[in-house]
């Protein structure tokens, strides 16, 4: 009973965490929100299987074996020193648990700047803690490491049948500042039950790209289709805002991910403007940078197959271009409205992608017949260049079928759609990339 209140008085003191279930899904998260320090962990309303019933989660950071309150950095993450054997301890408590279930942990996390951290990932095994892999490090505190990782759980927590996660110190040199990232577009802290199935096959994917990604997340969505479908998806992931070909070139953080080498597909998506100038007198040259990076890829996985994103175009061709506003005037064919956008850049990505022996991950054509046929579906965020949510699982949507090539079963992932909204998104995807249907302004 201590250990429960100690558990619980951790939870309400620190930022608190959402749970969310449709369709058979799980999901907890960090909020950003900074209100009363006594904010309490809530349910979303949604029907919960047996298998999956959640009454409350937390998290909370342990040092020698006692619960210590990390304190809010000036971006509001919570930060906490620690010495070697120190973690943080996420505890996610279930009903009626299922042998074998299985728990995807997407944990981002910096330190401070100059400072190498040195951590594992462990997940609680009835009374063993298990670890996941060998040392994971990062010393960048703008760049978050991601640890994605996927846990089968045979045995849940003694008594409690907790699901239960921490992230271990495991430097004995250094005391270092550990901080738990959460972001509201995607970049928090995230641990999603599945079920107990067991996949047909497995390929290890790698995501490149920038804030076209990490808008919830679609990475994740992706993973979560897959299992649905009887695969799993060993995925791994680079991504920060505004970054191009070339910006990941120069970032020893991404090519660390990228020279792991072994994967099997790495999807690649470049910053959305750079394209639609390319052969203007404005060309960054971003085509040569697509072409190094698929080089760097094949140097390490030489049997990967590398797909290049045909991204969206923004909602109104022209709206929030910043320092790009003077391409307007000089190129109003490619920016005049949201179709010109995006002719433009299925055009110049189509291209780029034969010219360095690519595969495309048509999301723009997809994006282009829902934003015709559907309006009603919001497929951008409110700053109409991003992606919502229904936009990102158009994107996953997408790319499963771009690399699996099959249709999509009977008993597919909503995720957090409700239904008819996510068959009517996967059957455009379905259309576009097994199909080879595209937009036809003219066919009404």
């Amino acid at each position: 009973m201590k250990r429960f209140f100690l558990i619980l008085a951790a939870t309400l003191l620190v930022l608190p965490l959402f749970a969310q279930d449709l369709d058979n899904r799980a999901e907890w998260r960090f909020s950003k929100n900074k209100g009363s320090k006594l904010a309490k962990c809530y349910l979303e309303k949604g029907t919960y299987p047996a298998a999956v019933g959640i009454k409350s989660a937390g998290i909370s950071f342990r040092h020698k074996e006692k619960i210590v309150m990390p304190t809010l950095n000036e971006k509001g993450f919570p930060t906490a020193a620690s010495k070697c054997g120190d973690y943080w301890l996420f505890e996610v408590p279930v009903e009626n648990p299922v042998a074998g279930t299985v728990v995807d942990v997407f944990l981002p996390f910096t330190g401070n700047e100059g400072e190498r951290n040195k951590f594992v990932l462990e997940y609680q095994n009835g009374k063993r803690w298990v670890e996941v892999e060998n040392t994971l490090s990062t010393d960048s505190h703008k760049h978050p490491m991601r640890l994605w990782r996927s846990v089968r759980i045979e045995n849940f927590a003694h008594k409690s049948n907790n699901i239960a996660l921490r992230l271990r110190q495991v430097d004995k040199k250094s005391v270092n500042s550990t901080i738990a990232c959460p972001s509201p577009r995607g970049q928090q802290p995230q641990v999603i039950i599945y079920d107990n199935a067991v996949a047909r096959d497995t390929l290890k994917v790698l995501f490149l790209g920038n804030s076209y990604t990490y808008y919830h997340t679609y990475p994740l969505i992706f993973k979560e289709i897959a299992w649905r479908e009887g695969h799993y998806a060993d995925c791994n992931i680079f991504i920060s805002g505004g970054y191009t070909m070339k910006a990941h070139l120069a970032n020893k953080h991404s090519m660390e991910q990228v020279d792991k080498g072994g994967y099997n597909y790495v999807m690649l998506q470049d910053q959305s403007i750079l394209p639609t100038l390319n052969g203007t007198a404005h060309d960054a040259g971003s085509s040569t940078y697509v072409g190094r990076m698929v080089k760097r890829v094949k140097e390490s996985s030489p049997e990967a197959k590398v797909s290049l994103e045909i991204t969206w175009g923004r909602r109104y061709g022209n709206n929030n271009f910043g320092k790009y506003e003077e391409y307007l005037e000089l190129y109003p064919a490619f920016y005049s409205d949201y179709d010109a956008m995006q002719n433009r850049l299925i055009e110049v990505v189509t291209a780029e992608a034969k010219q360095w022996g690519t595969m495309v991950t048509p999301v723009g054509l997809a994006w282009q017949i829902v934003m015709h046929e559907r309006p009603d579906i919001v497929l951008y965020h409110t700053d109409n260049h991003h992606q919502s949510y229904a936009g990102s699982y158009l994107s996953a949507a997408v790319a499963y079928l771009t690399i699996y090539g099959e249709k999509f079963g009977s008993n597919p992932a909503n995720c957090k759609l409700d239904a008819p909204t996510a068959e009517y998104l996967r059957s455009v995807a379905e259309r576009v990339v097994l199909g080879g249907e595209k937009w036809n302004e003219n066919k009404n």
